[in-house]
């Protein structure tokens, strides 16, 4: 904002500048103090040149300090404007920060109901493990009890995979000396049949002779009772 010429005088003695309106007030003051014979003839002069320089300097000092005024206002406005944008931008970065404040926080709630969803997936993991091992165990061994109860089952049929110290191997040679038994037992009695037809012959008719046609001559005989003690391990 410049200082015009017309801001101080207008060069006339009815102008509107600082200097004219208030010469005009200074010289009603002076013709004031004139008619009242405070200020003589030759003292007016000096006076209204005295008042002169002083209104012109007043004048001057208004202008100039509207002048640093108005700069004043121009520089505090756009300092008011400036401090105005600093405070949009420190609200505008107050409210940043809360939505980054906000995101993060709201990642860490993410994170942490990720982290439980783990944890829970985790357990339910283990848990089908431990229940598929539990499984797994559990068709092994019905798979080793259905294998003994085969092998049980083919050894009442057979002699193959059967352990002689098992209870169905000492079943087995149970069985199998009780045959055998009964077979010394049934060779036992037809030998003794034969030796007492033999013998009620021989005490009936001393002509009866033990020979190789009715097998009951020593050899014969001794044959028959070496079968006889092998059969009963002797």
């Amino acid at each position: 904002m410049s200082i015009n010429t017309t801001d101080l005088t207008q060069a006339t003695l009815e102008g509107n500048g600082i200097f004219d309106v208030l010469m005009k007030a200074n010289k009603a003051h002076l013709e004031s103090e004139f008619q009242k014979g405070r200020i003589k003839g030759p003292e007016y002069s000096t006076v209204y040149l005295g008042s002169l320089t002083q209104v012109m300097q007043t004048a001057l000092q208004f202008l100039l300090s509207k002048e640093k005024t108005g700069l004043e206002n121009l520089v505090l406005e756009k300092q008011i404007a400036l401090a105005d944008a600093q405070t949009r931008e420190v609200e505008a970065r107050i409210l940043q920060i809360q939505k980054q404040t906000e995101l993060v926080e709201q990642q860490r709630l993410n994170a942490v109901t990720e982290n439980t969803v783990l944890v829970a997936q985790e357990c339910k993991l283990r848990a089908e493990y431990d229940l598929t091992m539990g499984t797994v165990l559990k068709a092994a061994q019905e798979t080793a009890l259905l294998s003994q109860k085969t092998a049980t089952e083919r050894a009442q049929i057979t002699a193959l995979g059967v352990d002689e110290d098992s209870v169905v191997g000492r079943q087995k040679g149970l069985y199998v000396a009780q045959t055998a038994g009964f077979t010394r037992d049934a060779e036992q009695k037809a030998a003794k049949l034969l030796v007492d037809s033999w013998n009620v012959r021989r005490t009936t008719d001393e002509g009866t002779v033990a020979d190789g046609t009715n097998m009951l001559n020593d050899a014969t005989i001794g044959r028959a009772v070496t079968k006889l003690l092998a059969g009963v391990n002797a």
